[in-house]
């Protein structure tokens, strides 16, 4: 799983909350200090950099410790308390999290440090039953996802054929190491047959265009309404 995060605030960034009142609960008066204080932290390895008016010091949290003087007699400085908020407030990951750039557009998402799925934010990121445009075709077309983006496209062999899905014409524009996606044709999709299914690098798929008002757009409702009708067994194809 993969989700965005804002990793960076500038030094010069006032807090975005109010500092008696962080992620719904009350601070302490040393934790108050900690959070107007002119600081940016950011994911180092296991622990986090903190760049501050007297420079840069480190924290890591398991146990809490910190490279500054203060950390000798309090293992709780404002350092290590400023970590702590900023992992409440989503605005750097967990120690258990790391952040990378998306591979749609490089927006920096936190993902699990165990994570092998490509790191995708969540406007990137395809799911089955999502409803997605050819680029190389009409861009009008609708197909339906029905797999999550996986493997590198140069690794996936189609099926029958002894060529990767990189390696196919039409797919020599993009990345070889591409996730590749499924998806299906809406009309296809019947009660009584399992649809083709076709393989994509996922950079070739577009969600459609929206209409006035942010309502999806002819092609969009064609196929919604196919893939519910297949799943309500109401499909006579």
């Amino acid at each position: 799983m993969t989700r965005t995060r804002n990793t960076q605030a500038s030094l010069s960034d006032r807090p975005l909350v109010p500092a008696d009142r962080v992620d719904g609960g009350a601070l302490d008066e040393a934790s108050r200090r900690a959070w107007t204080e002119a600081m940016t932290v950011r994911p180092f390895g296991d622990g986090y950099l903190v760049d501050c008016e007297g420079g840069t010091e480190y924290v890591s949290l398991a146990p809490s410790d910190c490279s500054c003087p203060e950390s000798a007699d309090d293992a709780r400085c404002e350092h290590v308390r400023r970590v702590a908020i900023e992992i409440n407030l989503g605005r750097v990951p967990p120690p258990a999290e790391r952040t990378v750039p998306c591979r749609g557009c490089d927006r920096q998402v936190a993902v699990s440090a165990a994570d092998s799925p490509p790191a995708l934010c969540a406007e990137c990121h395809l799911e089955p039953g999502d409803v997605v445009v050819d680029a190389e075709a009409d861009e009008e077309t609708p197909l339906l996802v029905v797999s999550e983006p996986g493997r590198p496209a140069d690794v996936v062999a189609l099926p029958d054929d002894d060529r990767t899905v990189a390696s196919y014409p039409g797919n020599d524009g993009y990345p070889p190491d591409e996730p590749v996606v499924e998806a299906v044709y809406p009309q296809a999709v019947s009660t009584r047959r399992d649809p083709q299914r076709y393989l994509f690098p996922l950079a070739r798929l577009r969600r459609p265009e929206r209409g006035r008002g942010g309502r999806p757009n002819g092609a969009t409702n064609r196929a919604a309404t196919a893939s519910q009708a297949a799943l309500t067994g109401e499909s006579d194809q």
